[in-house]
């Protein structure tokens, strides 16, 4: 089994052990030694069934090169601490829930996540600690930069491009063939009917 740290103590990475028990329920896969976090009441004790194992500085001091997932929802933030542990020489390791629909072909990308009842369809490419939440569709050919999140509902039609730190909100979506900028943000419930420039704010309707 693969031995694993969560960094982030919040609803997402509890969200993820349980995805990786779930995982673990089908095959067993991944050993969770805990959970690291800054936050101050996060540094020590349990976060469920695992241990809280202190901020993510300290880990070089108990364990060598191990795997981690980046279990943080802001997409700059998750980019700085993946890098960071990498530095540490620690590895990030992707978590897919048994239920996601993965086309055989299709690419994810290192410390990516994809949650219950998502598909990710033929010819599509994830990059590197891409979120894709739960009931999420990826459609064909889509390509997404390293980074980028989906929420929970978000649907992405074939052949769209969303460059590095894209974040889609629950239930929004693209027509086919988008190309949405880098670090652009697609609403809650919006629809993207036209390419999104790199950095375009919140974005509720596009026609």
């Amino acid at each position: 089994m693969r031995k694993i740290i969560i960094i982030g103590a919040g609803g997402f990475g509890r969200e993820v052990a349980w995805v990786i028990e779930r995982i673990n329920a089908v095959r067993p896969e991944f050993e969770v030694l805990g959970f690291c976090d800054d936050a101050e009441g996060k540094r020590a004790g349990m976060c469920g069934a695992y241990r809280l194992l202190g901020p993510d500085r300290l880990l070089g001091e108990q364990f060598n090169a191990v795997g981690f997932f980046c279990a943080i929802g802001d997409n700059r933030i998750r980019k700085a601490v993946t890098e960071k542990m990498q530095a540490m020489g620690h590895e990030p390791v992707k978590v897919v829930d048994p239920s996601a629909v993965i086309a055989p072909g299709a690419v994810i990308g290192k410390g990516s996540y994809v949650g219950i009842g998502s598909v990710v369809s033929v010819g599509t490419r994830l990059g590197d600690g891409v979120l894709v939440n739960h009931q999420v569709t990826v459609g064909h050919d889509v390509v997404m930069g390293d980074f980028a999140q989906l929420c929970p509902g978000a649907r992405v039609s074939g052949g769209s491009v969303l460059g590095e730190g894209v974040l889609m909100g629950s239930n929004a979506c693209t027509i086919p063939c988008v190309r949405v900028g880098s670090w652009a943000t697609v609403g809650a419930g919006a629809a993207a009917l036209r390419d999104i420039q790199d950095g375009a704010g919140l974005i509720r309707f596009l026609r």
